[in-house]
């Protein structure tokens, strides 16, 4: 490991579990967001504070429906043909 990440203590983890439709540049660009700030987030408190800054600088919204359990974060993605609709089984989970 390099000398500058020994003191880095990450430790959420994300788990994807199906399948993603990259249906626009704008969507895998949100989906790696997701990753990254789930990835770089050290517990719940900081994960929540990450996603409401990347609410604020892309749809989120839009494209994705997401909801935190006791001890988890869920990421479904919605149909690009209905919005109001997602797919079946959530993409990725987070435990914390």
């Amino acid at each position: 490991m390099y000398p500058k990440h020994r003191n880095l203590k990450i430790v959420m983890n994300v788990t994807i579990e199906n399948f993603f439709c990259p249906y626009c540049d704008e969507v895998i660009e949100i989906y790696f967001r997701i990753i990254n700030t789930i990835l770089f987030s050290g517990d719940e408190n900081a994960l929540r504070i990450g996603i409401e800054s990347l609410k604020q600088k892309v749809p989120l919204d839009e494209y994705f429906e997401y909801g935190y359990g006791a001890h988890h974060f869920w990421v479904c993605q919605r149909r690009p043909s209905d919005k109001n609709k997602i797919f079946e089984h959530r993409i990725m989970i987070a435990r914390f």
